[in-house]
């Protein structure tokens, strides 16, 4: 897969102008991606309504993230796109993902009414070396994580401050970024 380019456009999740626009060759075509800096919805060219992709997403997708779902036409124009809210896991540096909240309290998600909904920040503390056996990693035989997630001390932002809860999380980090000069 080659990157061919990379600019900012207006959302259609909020009309912000901070939505992230990639396009890429893959061997099936070019497709492009977006993630909306605001809002934290995401989409790209395969989600169309009636594909094979949207079809595998929904099969895999948490309940909460297929319920708050919208359907626009991507930046630009063109056929209608199936957006989700996204969920970023950083193993050394934490998740961020939306949970159903209401005036500041955790409630069950079914029943939820759209706007009930937060980004939930949680960073990753170092597990100490003497505990790191009780933590296998699953898909590494023989090998234990050597971070978790802290639970006691999320930080939640507003549905429209996603870019808030990325920076908490470290995205922008400046040791993040590939340079590819």
């Amino acid at each position: 897969m080659k990157q061919l380019g990379d600019k900012l456009v207006n959302s259609p999740i909020c009309d912000s102008d901070a939505c992230y626009e990639s396009e890429f060759q893959t061997q099936e075509g070019v497709v492009k991606t977006w993630l909306c800096m605001t809002s934290g919805y995401t989409s790209n060219t395969t989600m169309t309504l009636d594909s094979e992709s949207l079809k595998q997403t929904l099969e895999l997708t948490a309940e909460l993230i297929k319920d708050l779902r919208q359907d626009h036409e991507p930046p630009g124009g063109g056929e209608v796109l199936a957006w989700f809210p996204t969920a970023i896991t950083m193993p050394n540096k934490g998740m961020i993902f939306p949970e159903p909240i209401k005036n500041g309290i955790k409630i069950k998600h079914k029943g939820l009414v759209l706007d009930e909904w937060m980004w939930t920040v949680v960073k990753a503390i170092p597990i100490p070396k003497e505990e790191q056996k009780k933590y296998p990693d699953p898909t590494n035989p023989g090998t234990f994580y050597k971070n978790k997630m802290d639970m006691k001390n999320l930080k939640r932002y507003d549905k429209l401050a996603f870019m808030d809860a990325a920076e908490e999380l470290g995205m922008f980090d400046p040791s993040l970024v590939i340079n590819e000069d």
